[in-house]
């Protein structure tokens, strides 16, 4: 996920498109705490508003992106003489994401002002080398799992003016999107989770969690080999104290991790204890939460930051524009090729399960590479995820569901990765003054690449 900056409003302004943003927010948990279907209709009709105003201001890329993918939905209903139904149902599946999206800005806001997280990041930046592309790697993946693209947002910047050499800053920058996006992997507060569990609702979190855990575990030992293997220079050995004692981050570091638990406890309390779902608790927890995390910070007596902090974030949500086009059509599209791709399927299962090698492993393996190809010529992982929960039904496919939502789970952080057109790339690209091709193409696509025998191996594995 990532946000338009482009678009500004003056702080205690909120425009007509972050209102419209808001409201379709709470129109959708309030459908989806008590199950009101006139709720998830109104708010659909909100976010087609949103969306209608805001189409002009996304890039013209992901407009053209968006246009194709509604008109060949268009087309596919016109067919079936069903377009309302189309556009109407389209529109209420992406409810669920864009709570992930509301939700996420306040956490990012409130990370933003807390001093143990600044301290992380400035002593990260005054640590020697040897220890950096680890320490980076660890801490935007802690990060971006608990914060979304504040992983990103608030470790790449610090960079700036304290690292010297193109390849260095390349590989300290490598490591934060490399950390970042094998979070994706297990943590329900990125995006592509939500998508996924959307896709499998048979299966929760916490059922996925473990296979999640063991591929981002693979994920960021290989990123430790991967730039051992590619680094222009020996690392430099040091027999010094450990860096997280020697400059004092032992504490940020711990409060960072128990705010990240708090988080998570709170958001599995409501998801086990009272049977919500995933998105549903976020979009309460989040906003809760982060309030809460700002009011520690500030202070009682400073209620006035927290709440110039509130309208900030609700008027920054105009800056979901572009991601909440794309879900919006993907969504249209996904309805209108759940009619037409079911008597593809066969064929395409029986291309992996009989496939071109005969071994399962190395069929897995080619599946995850044309997978990887459609990301990079910047067709969005939700694209390719609607269309697979439309062609094919999960227990077809002779594996483990919980197994399945994983490994779709992992593969949103490395479609993004290697997607020019993502959020991740982009924002990486903004503040990297770096080409988002360049950073998809040849930063990532490499080690993404190589990094689809492990996905292949767990899978043959655990199957």
């Amino acid at each position: 996920m990532s946000s338009d900056t482009t678009q500004h409003i003056p702080a205690g302004r909120i425009g007509l498109s972050s209102a419209l943003f808001t409201i379709t927010a709470v129109l959708a948990t309030l459908g989806a705490l008590f199950d009101v279907r006139p709720a998830l209709v109104l708010g659909a009709t909100t976010l087609g508003l949103f969306v209608l105003i805001e189409f002009y201001r996304i890039p013209r890329v992901q407009q053209i992106a968006a246009l194709v993918l509604v008109a060949i939905a268009t087309v596919s209903a016109l067919r079936m003489g069903d377009v309302l139904h189309v556009y109407g149902d389209g529109l209420v599946r992406t409810l669920p994401f864009l709570l992930v999206f509301a939700a996420v800005g306040w956490l990012r806001k409130a990370a933003e002002q807390s001093p143990s997280i600044q301290a992380l990041r400035d002593g990260m930046g005054e640590m020697r080398e040897g220890h950096r592309f680890l320490s980076l790697a660890l801490s935007a993946h802690v990060m971006g799992a608990g914060f979304n693209l504040a992983g990103i947002g608030l470790l790449a910047p610090m960079l700036d003016g304290k690292v010297t050499g193109a390849d260095t800053a390349r590989r300290l920058r490598c490591a934060i999107l490399w950390g970042f996006s094998t979070a994706a992997s297990w943590s329900p507060f990125l995006v592509g989770t939500a998508a996924v569990l959307t896709a499998l609702p048979a299966i929760g979190w916490t059922d996925a969690l473990p296979y999640g855990l063991v591929m981002a575990a693979g994920f960021l030992i290989w990123s430790v080999v991967f730039d051992n293997l590619t680094r222009r220079n020996p690392p430099v050995r040091s027999s010094a104290a450990p860096p997280l004692a020697q400059l004092g981050l032992l504490r940020p570091v711990g409060r960072l991790l128990l705010a990240i638990l708090v988080l998570f406890a709170l958001t599995m309390g409501l998801i086990e204890g009272v049977g919500m779902a995933l998105t549903t608790a976020i979009a309460i927890v989040g906003p809760l939460y982060a309030t809460g995390w700002m009011l520690l910070v500030h202070g009682l007596r400073n209620g006035a930051r927290v709440g110039n902090a509130a309208v900030q974030v609700i008027s920054g949500y105009q800056g979901m524009r572009t991601e909440t086009t794309l879900f919006v059509a993907a969504n249209i599209f996904g309805v209108a090729m759940s009619e037409v791709l079911p008597g593809m399927a066969g064929d395409v299962l029986g291309f992996w399960q009989g496939g071109p090698t005969g071994v399962f492993f190395f069929d897995t393996l080619i599946i995850l590479w044309i997978f990887l190809a459609i990301c990079a010529i910047g067709i969005h992982p939700i694209v390719s995820l609607v269309v697979f929960t439309s062609a094919f039904a999960p227990d077809t496919l002779g594996i483990p569901q919980p197994l399945l939502a994983a490994t779709m789970m992992a593969l949103w952080g490395m479609g993004t990765s290697v997607s020019p057109l993502s959020g991740t790339t982009l924002i990486m690209s903004q503040l990297s003054a770096v080409s988002s091709f360049t950073i998809a193409w040849r930063w990532n696509g490499l080690f993404y690449f190589l990094s689809s025998f492990w996905v292949a191996a767990v899978i043959t594995m655990a199957r």
